[in-house]
C-alpha cells in the first residue's frame, strides 16, 4: 500500500513538473523559476541521519518494536534536463547494541543429525550494522527562488549483519551470525536549498523495504539532511 502511496505521488510530482515546464517555467510562490541546477549539472553531497526499522530482537521474538540508528550516505547526480535526474549513494545505516533480559529465556541449537536442543539463558544480546546502496530518478520542482522541492523513486541494493550471543550464570555463549541481503523499491521527497552557485543543502526522508532472517517485511525509514556540491 505505501509503495503504491509512494508512485501516485512520484506520478503527480512528474506530472505537476510537466505542466510547470510547459506554461513556461514561473516558480509557484514567486521567484526567476529557474531550476536551482541546470541540465548538464554534475553534482554529488553527503547527508547525515537516522534510520528507523524493526529491532534485531524484536525480529528474532518476532515482534514489532522499532529502533533507530545514526548513520550517513555520500551521493553523486547528473541532471538530464532543469528538473530531472538520475542519482545513486552509498548509504551506511548505522550501527546498534540490543539486550534482551527476562524470565524464560532460551536459545535453540541444532546438530549435524537435525536435532534441536534449547538451553535456558539469563539474557540474549545481538550487535549489527546495515548497509545499501541506491539508484534512482529524481524529479524536482521550484517553489521560490533558490528552493526546490523533489521526489525519487528507484531501487536500493541493501544488506545487514548480526552477531549474536547469549549470557548463562555470567558464561557467555556464542550464537550464529546472521546476514540477509536483497533489492527493493526505494521512494523518497525532500527539498533543496541554493546557498551559493555551487553549494546548497537538502533535507530528505527516504524508505524501502527488508526483510529479516525469518523472510519477513519491515519498512526502513531514513530521515537526513547534508550538503551539496555542483558543477554548472
Amino acid at each position: 500500500m505505501k509503495h503504491k502511496l509512494a508512485l501516485s505521488l512520484f506520478t503527480l510530482a512528474l506530472t505537476a513538473v510537466s505542466g510547470h515546464s510547459f506554461a513556461g517555467g514561473a516558480a509557484l510562490l514567486g521567484g526567476s523559476g529557474a531550476s536551482n541546477m541546470s541540465a548538464g549539472t554534475i553534482y554529488g553531497g553527503g547527508s547525515v541521519g537516522q534510520a528507523t526499522t524493526n529491532c534485531m530482537m524484536a525480529d528474532y521474538q518476532k515482534t514489532e518494536e522499532d529502533c533507530s540508528n545514526m548513520g550517513w550516505k555520500g551521493f553523486g547526480g547528473y541532471k538530464f534536463t532543469d528538473m530531472i535526474a538520475v542519482e545513486g549513494g552509498y548509504y551506511s545505516l548505522g550501527e546498534s547494541d540490543e539486550s534482551l533480559h527476562g524470565d524464560n529465556l532460551t536459545i535453540k541449537d541444532e546438530d549435524d543429525k537435525g536435532v534441536v536442543t534449547e538451553t535456558d539463558v539469563d539474557s540474549k544480546h545481538a550487535s549489527g550494522e546495515a548497509s545499501g546502496i541506491g539508484l534512482m530518478g529524481v524529479v524536482t520542482m521550484p517553489v521560490m527562488d533558490k528552493l526546490e522541492v523533489m521526489g525519487k523513486a528507484g531501487v536500493m541494493k541493501w544488506s545487514s549483519e548480526a552477531d549474536t550471543y547469549a549470557l548463562r550464570e555470567g558464561a557467555t555463549i556464542a550464537g550464529p551470525t546472521k546476514e540477509v541481503d536483497g533489492t527493493s523499491f526505494l521512494w523518497g521527497v525532500g527539498a533543496a536549498y541554493q546557498i551559493t552557485h555551487n553549494w546548497g543543502v537538502r533535507g530528505e526522508y527516504e524508505s524501502f523495504t527488508r526483510e529479516d532472517i525469518y523472510g519477513e517485511e519491515h519498512d526502513v525509514g531514513i530521515v537526513s539532511a547534508g550538503a551539496t556540491y555542483s558543477t554548472f
